[in-house]
């Protein structure tokens, strides 16, 4: 079996910003014969964790409160949202806590945030103001805009309700906090494959790297007896690849400056059946053998009957 190596190195990529794509041209390109597809698989990576745990994908905060004046007739509500970006960086999650923690009180109420690290979880705790009208927490929730809930171990619009002049609400996550941006790491091509994401549709990822070195770490990733990857009919003639990697939540991995990485990959070339790529199979005329209607013999035995009656007449 026919193959090529490919070694590639970062530095000598070209990086499109809008794609998130690193492409790769070659010189010399992969090139099937007539007969051959190809097939593909990562053989070893190397990269490393200089993400952030919080960047542009999830360091909003957003949590809504509104407070009730229940003094004299009540019925009067008022709408508090307390917003906080956090700066990209590494966090720990007591100093997530310690940022929401600093974000300045309103009118009608006041927020603390803390985090339990023997239980992993975050609390938020909501007052009620001396203020006037108000006197009263009706309820808090999760922001559509907050993208660092998950984070935080809050889930989608969670919302807590207080009884009628409740004066403080807690408002505890629902799970752990979740520091890790990606368990994973996927290397992913634009190429046309027979791979499938998590929801079953078809995808271009080569390869699942798993992130088992801390942050600043150094990631070296070794195939495991891996299952080369069919390429498509059409794709016999690379004269470049596009790769990117991409986390758990299918967003394109920064690695914040020019850190530099490295990928082998292994391209083989497969003899294919003809009728499998698409060519008119040659075939032979066969002449059947028709059977007699009336005495189910075969017509050449009806034809050495023929003949013995000939030789009887004479």
């Amino acid at each position: 079996m026919r193959n090529t190596l490919v070694y590639l190195k970062s530095s000598s990529a070209v990086y499109n910003s809008e794609t998130k794509f690193y492409r790769w041209n070659f010189m010399n390109p992969i090139q099937a014969r007539k007969d051959e597809l190809i097939t593909t698989q990562v053989l070893e990576a190397e990269f490393p964790v200089s993400y952030y745990n919080v960047d542009s994908t999830n360091n909003e905060f957003e949590l809504v409160v509104i407070s009730e004046d229940v003094d004299g007739t009540g019925g009067i509500f008022y709408t508090e949202t307390y917003t906080k970006t956090l700066t990209p960086k590494n966090y720990t999650a007591s100093q997530i806590a310690a940022e929401i923690d600093a974000i300045a009180d309103k009118t009608h109420s006041t927020l603390n945030c803390s985090y339990d690290n023997r239980t992993g979880i975050m609390t938020l705790v909501v007052n009620a103001t001396s203020a006037e009208p108000s006197d009263a927490v009706t309820s808090v929730s999760i922001g559509k805009d907050c993208s660092c809930r998950k984070l935080m171990g809050f889930s989608d619009f969670q919302t807590i309700s207080g009884a009628l002049g409740q004066a403080q609400l807690k408002f505890i996550g629902d799970s752990v906090v979740d520091l890790n941006k990606t368990t994973n790491v996927y290397i992913e091509t634009d190429l046309l494959l027979e791979s499938r994401n998590t929801n079953g549709e078809k995808s271009g990822i080569l390869a699942k790297i798993q992130i088992n070195k801390p942050f600043l770490g150094l990631v070296h990733y070794q195939h495991s007896n891996a299952i080369p990857i069919e390429l498509g009919r059409k794709d016999t003639n690379l004269d470049h690849i596009d790769l990117r990697m991409v986390n758990d939540g299918n967003e394109s991995i920064n690695f914040n400056g020019n850190n530099s990485f490295s990928i082998t990959i292994l391209f083989n070339y497969i003899k294919k059946d003809k009728l499998l790529l698409g060519e008119e199979p040659m075939t032979e005329t066969v002449i059947p053998i028709i059977d007699n209607i009336n005495t189910g013999d075969s017509c050449d035995e009806y034809s050495e009957n023929e003949i013995d009656m000939d030789m009887d007449m004479d």
